[in-house]
């Protein structure tokens, strides 16, 4: 079968012919109907210093959709023609993170498109504990965006939002703007998001989507943000971005008290920590997601309260993979499916 794969430590990927997965007897065989590229896909496409966990060589791919075609025969619950979307990290469900309910953080997390092979190809197998249904109203493309947007409704999970509060979001990617509907559909008083010069078709769908947006190289943020909550900043900061500087950022756009959600990964950086003692902030790191949210998440985008797919700008067959991670890079583009 034809995959997406990392196979030199380098920056780039291949489009390669690969065997088709092995079963085992706790595990599910899915069809892959689409597939995201995440922003950590393209750090591994990059080749970045802080994301070489991932081994080689490896089918990447983690934002999957598709169809149940083959059960092991250990698996239950699940059966052929079954519609899925798959968590990431294949939790074992037996260590002492999975009994305290800290799914995301089992011991022996495989990671799909990381540790084991993703879902950039036909077929991709994961744990039968990994997957979650979704109804028929529900389209693959779609579908596939909604690990993302689980990993911002953990985060906004954190930092306990709340009807009324004041939002800005660093960083106007796909995550971030998922943030932006997210704090929308709750009733957020006012939502800011910031990004860089380059994201200017970025910050015009983060106003689409109803927040204010914030061009950091035209103005200052940190004016702007206390000038719309009258002088007292932020009660919610989300750092989508990883940026190096966009702590620093954060915590000088949080009001006193406020609370920061750190959800981007980037490169290690200097901060200075008294901002955090003088203001008595709280940060709260979040990483990927726990199953409530993946309910959560499936039902928001079934009842159409999140509309996930103004976001997809691209689709493309597999073959054509690179021209989708170029896209993102030069960002052109928001959301880019891939499709077997």
């Amino acid at each position: 079968m034809l995959a997406v794969v990392k196979n030199k430590p380098e920056v780039g990927i291949e489009i390669l012919e690969v065997s088709e997965p092995l079963l085992k007897r706790d595990q599910v065989v899915v069809e892959v109907k689409a597939c995201g590229i995440c922003g950590s896909d393209l750090h591994v496409y990059e080749w970045e210093p802080f994301i070489r966990w991932i081994t080689l060589p490896r089918v990447i791919g983690h934002e999957v959709a598709g169809t149940v075609c083959e059960v092991g025969e250990e698996v239950k619950g699940f059966r052929p023609g079954d519609r899925v979307v798959t968590e990431t990290w294949g939790g074992c469900g037996h260590c002492y993170y999975c009994r305290l309910g800290r799914f995301n953080h089992c011991l022996y997390q495989t990671r799909i498109g990381q540790h084991v092979d993703g879902g950039m190809a036909r077929y991709v197998v994961v744990p039968a504990i990994s997957l979650y249904k979704i109804p028929e109203g529900v389209d693959f493309q779609e579908a596939s965006v909604i690990e993302p947007l689980g990993v911002m409704l953990r985060a906004f999970e954190r930092c306990d939002m709340k009807p009324g509060d004041d939002i800005a979001i660093i960083g106007p990617g796909p995550i971030g703007l998922l943030g932006v509907m997210l704090a929308k559909s709750n009733g957020a008083s006012t939502i800011i998001a910031s990004g860089l010069k380059e994201d200017k078709e970025r910050l015009e769908y983060a106003r689409k989507f109803g927040a204010i947006s914030v061009d950091v190289s035209k103005e200052n943020l940190k004016e702007k943000v206390f000038d719309l909550t009258e002088g007292r900043g932020a009660d919610i900061v989300m750092d989508v971005s990883g940026g190096k500087g966009s702590l620093a950022e954060a915590a000088a756009i949080a009001k006193q008290g406020g609370q920061i959600g750190l959800v981007g990964l980037g490169p290690e950086f200097v901060f200075g920590p008294n901002v955090i003692v003088d203001k008595e902030l709280t940060i709260h790191g979040s990483f990927r997601r726990q199953p409530s949210t993946w309910y959560r998440a499936i039902k928001l985008v079934a009842n159409r309260v999140i509309d996930v797919k103004s976001i997809i700008t691209h689709v493309l067959p597999l073959e054509r993979a690179d021209e989708g991670f170029q896209t993102l890079i030069r960002k052109k583009g928001i959301k880019v499916i891939l499709v077997p």
